[in-house]
């Protein structure tokens, strides 16, 4: 089974908390998608990576990330305010790849995550030597959304949970 991961699961210290066993296959994108920050319905708590393919901006985008293969029982796993979704992704390796991720259920207004969450995506994304520029359009995004109101608060967890108050 394959996941595509574009967001702080490009981290691998953050990905191996999640699903310790998953294995890189490739670099790929999702053509017609885009990575966006938003608060989670009416949470204004804080904002969250969207795997965003109905914003205006979204079509001729491609969202950047990473096929991982893993164990089947890592599909189950259900996250407050998010959905999984199945994506077709074009391997730099030259194959297609069908994949699921998470989005957002219900995306709000845009929002930037609390620190120590974005810190995996840009840390993520330079490990894998994603291009400047797709990583500077990932910067912009993240600082034209609103600021989240507790921006230094702690990861809550060391042990990821299900709830998005341990996450």
């Amino acid at each position: 089974m394959y996941y595509f991961g574009y967001c702080t699961w490009l981290d691998d210290a953050e990905l191996r908390r999640f699903m310790p066993n998953a294995t890189l296959v490739t670099k790929a994108k999702a053509p017609n998608h885009r990575l966006t920050f938003h608060a989670a319905g009416d949470r204004a708590d804080r904002g969250w990576c969207h795997f965003n393919n109905s914003c205006k901006d979204a079509w001729g985008n491609d969202a950047l990330g990473m096929v991982f293969e893993h164990d089947g029982i890592h599909f189950n796993d259900e996250y407050d305010d998010f959905e999984r979704c199945t994506v077709t992704v074009l391997g730099e390796d030259g194959r297609t790849y069908d994949c699921w991720t998470y989005r957002l259920i219900t995306p709000d207004i845009p929002m930037r995550p609390p620190h120590y969450y974005w810190d995996h995506i840009p840390t993520g994304l330079r490990a894998h030597g994603f291009p400047e520029p797709y990583i500077r359009s990932v910067i912009d995004t993240f600082e034209a959304a609103a600021e989240c109101p507790d921006a230094d608060r702690p990861n809550p967890s060391k042990i990821p949970g299900k709830s998005a108050a341990t996450r």
